[in-house]
């Protein structure tokens, strides 16, 4: 698993279970995993969760099965440090523009025909005047708000695809900025974010 879907799959985690939501409909098997195996297995649908949000199983250390996400992983406490500033600082975020992410359904009609076009063209606005440690945590924030948004609106179904669309925006338009700032290795440059 990449880091930026480990990222993207831990902070959705952390949103729907903030709420109780069952976490049955998100996809955490590798994006290019074709064994089939635990397709439709009840042991693969269930997922078992800490209360602080994280992934009881994963390995975060585990390098990536896809050639093509061959990023470098750093060591656990590190990722779990970056997971941690990036909850902490999505939270703080969302506290300062907790009107902009109300009633998200509404704000952007989505309906599962139109949910991408809304989530492209919101980070389009997002990342309009360039990439930064606070635009990235508005992403996390806002696909995490969508997700709850779809969960809440009977469109579940959707959340598997707003994981997918946030980590291919973070590899294909993404990636080469956080690459050039020395990778996920600065929580501390992005809990800075939110207070100053």
């Amino acid at each position: 698993m990449s880091q930026n879907r480990e990222l993207v799959v831990f902070y959705i985690n952390y949103k729907l279970s903030q709420r109780n939501y069952p976490l049955d409909h998100m996809d955490l098997l590798e994006p290019n995993r074709t064994d089939g195996a635990g397709a439709g297995s009840s042991e693969d649908q269930q997922v078992a969760t800490h209360p602080n949000g994280t992934l009881n199983g994963t390995s975060p250390g585990t390098p990536p099965a896809s050639p093509l996400r061959q990023q470098q992983l750093p060591d656990t406490a590190n990722m779990d440090a970056v997971k941690e500033a990036l909850r902490d600082s999505a939270n703080e975020f969302e506290l300062r523009y907790a009107l902009a992410f109300s009633d998200l359904h509404n704000q952007l009609h989505i309906t599962p025909a139109t949910a991408y076009q809304s989530f492209e063209n919101v980070m389009d606005e997002v990342f309009r005047d360039g990439v930064n440690w606070g635009r990235i945590v508005g992403l996390f924030a806002f696909g995490g708000a969508l997700c709850v948004e779809c969960v809440e609106k009977e469109m579940s179904p959707l959340v598997s695809r707003i994981i997918e669309w946030m980590t291919l925006y973070l590899d294909n338009q993404i990636q080469p900025w956080i690459e050039s700032q020395g990778g996920w290795v600065s929580p501390t440059e992005i809990y800075e974010f939110t207070i100053s």
